[in-house]
Parts: structure tokens; sequence; C-alpha cells
């Protein structure tokens, strides 16, 4: 459920007049400065607090920034998280997916560097994360973006499935798309039950070793196990 925020928005320097909707970029180089040390701060605290146990005083105090200040830049704390999770959603999209030390081009090493950044992703990312599946029920801002992210990935790996089935590679029976949205969220509800919502981390290895020999198989790569 959306929170309310902490005190009402005010309408000034550009501040957005309706709850949810950011305000433009500050026009000028000292606005732009504080409204990147409010995002610094806040990513500090939302990276060591869920959302509704954050508070504005703790980012602003944190940012060097006035408290009342911060409704010049942000209408609520739910439009500044916004910007937060987004920050960390793209962190994990953009994942490291090639490992620099395979030499020998073994694809197969690759599944496994990929899915070890994504996971290493996640537990850097993990408090955002909660907060993220805690707000996005009455929040259709973040609900998008997250879902937009995973669509984005899927289609990522469908490209790669559709290559590796030009190729000769992999099976031209399977579907290539549904085949794309299964593994992803294999390693998407790993990631979220044993390394997000949990205080007591599973060691990464033994995920990545659990999930690579799946991934080969389903697109056909057993024969570089």
């Amino acid at each position: 459920m959306a929170r309310a925020p902490e005190r009402p928005p005010l309408t000034a320097s550009g501040a957005a007049g309706a709850p949810g909707l950011e305000p433009a970029r500050p026009v000028t180089q000292r606005g732009r400065d504080t409204q990147d040390r409010l995002v610094a701060a806040a990513t500090e605290v939302f990276a060591q607090k869920r959302y509704d146990e954050a508070r504005i005083t703790e980012i602003t105090a944190r940012a060097g920034v006035a408290t009342g200040s911060f409704y010049t830049y942000y209408p609520s704390k739910e439009a500044l998280f916004r910007v937060v999770a987004q920050g960390a959603l793209e962190e994990m999209f953009r994942a490291p997916r090639t490992d620099p030390d395979n030499h020998d081009g073994n694809p197969v090493r690759d599944i496994a560097y990929a899915s070890r950044e994504y996971f290493l992703a996640c537990r850097r990312h993990r408090r955002i994360a909660q907060s993220i599946e805690l707000v996005r029920a009455g929040d259709d801002q973040i609900r998008r973006n997250r879902r937009d992210t995973l669509l984005r990935s899927a289609k990522r790996i469908e490209r790669w499935i559709r290559r590796l089935q030009q190729t000769g590679i992999c099976d031209s029976r399977i579907d290539p798309w549904y085949t794309a949205l299964a593994l992803q969220a294999m390693n998407v509800n790993i990631a979220y039950d044993q390394l997000v919502h949990r205080d007591d981390f599973e060691k990464i290895d033994a995920l990545v070793d659990a999930v690579t020999p799946i991934w080969a198989r389903a697109v056909g790569l057993e024969a570089w196990l």
C-alpha cells in the first residue's frame, strides 16, 4: 500500500504539485548538485533500511540539505524512492554477462558468470529490493518499472536463444520467448528467496552451480558442461 508523504509537498521551485510526479531536473548547477546529493544519500539510507523505516530527515541530514528544502526537489519520499528503485533495477539489469577471463569462449562459463553477477547485484541491493516488493502493489510507477526491467531482461534472453537456434545449437522446436521467461523466473525467484528476503544468505557459488546446468541443458549446451 502506498505511504502518505511525511509532510504535505510544497510547490516551490518547480516541485510537482500532484503527489507521485517527479519535478523536472533543476536548471542551475547548484540545484542539480543538491538533487544528486539527495539521490546519493537516499540510496545509502534505503540500502540500510526498508522504505517504511526510512525517514526524510535521515536523508536530508546525510545529504547536508535542510529538510524544508527537500520539497523543492521531490514532492514526497515516494517520489525520491522511485528514483533510487529505478537505479537499483538498472544495476541488476546491467550486471555483466560475459566472463572477461573466458578465453576459450565457453558459453556455459558465461552463463555461470552472468548468474553470479546478477545474484551479487541482488544481494548488494537487497534492502532496496525488499522495499520495491513492499510498495509496488500500491505504486503503479514502481510496479511498471519493475515489470519493464524484467521484460527487457527476458527479451535479451530470447534474442540469445534465437541466435543459438540459428546456429543449430539450440533445438528449434522450443519457444524462445517462453523459455526465456522460465529461465529468467528461475534466477529471479532464487535470488529473491535466497538472497533478498533472507538475513542468512545462501552461498552464491552454490546457487550458480544449481542454475547453470539447467540453463545449459535448456538451450542445447550440454557438451560445454
